[in-house]
């Protein structure tokens, strides 16, 4: 199975986003993404997971393992939580279609701990002067 984590984060130089793919031979594949907007973490997030997924279906992936530290993208699946606001509903969406793609994936909630090196990247990419 191919893992991917996503994280996002914003702050006062600006919102960016990682994503780290990690093929089943525990190959790296790594992306920063600065954000060209003001974004929430929460925006950040799910910016983080809309990069991912397209990049990952580039590989033709059939079972993937999906990991973030955001209580609003992991529970939304686990059905625990039910998205209101409007953006997160369209964010939400975009990310229930671009999941299609996968016949077999997961989504689970990690402590931001365990994924250090996705945050580190994360912050980097927000603080990147354009």
């Amino acid at each position: 199975m191919w893992q991917l984590c996503v994280d996002g984060v914003s702050n006062q130089k600006g919102a960016g986003a990682e994503v780290v793919i990690t093929i089943p031979d525990g190959t790296l594949l790594e992306q920063a993404i600065m954000l060209g907007f003001p974004a929430s973490n929460n925006d950040a997030e799910y910016e983080a997971l809309l990069a991912a997924l397209p990049l990952a279906n580039e590989f033709a992936i059939k079972k993937l393992a999906i990991y973030s530290d955001s209580q609003l993208i992991t529970n939304k699946f686990s059905g625990e939580y039910m998205v209101k606001h409007p953006r997160m509903i369209l964010y939400l969406d975009k990310v229930q279609e671009l999941l299609k793609a996968f016949p077999t994936f997961t989504i689970q909630q990690v402590p931001q701990t365990e994924k250090a090196h996705a945050d580190a990247l994360a912050s980097l990419a927000s603080a990147l002067d354009t």
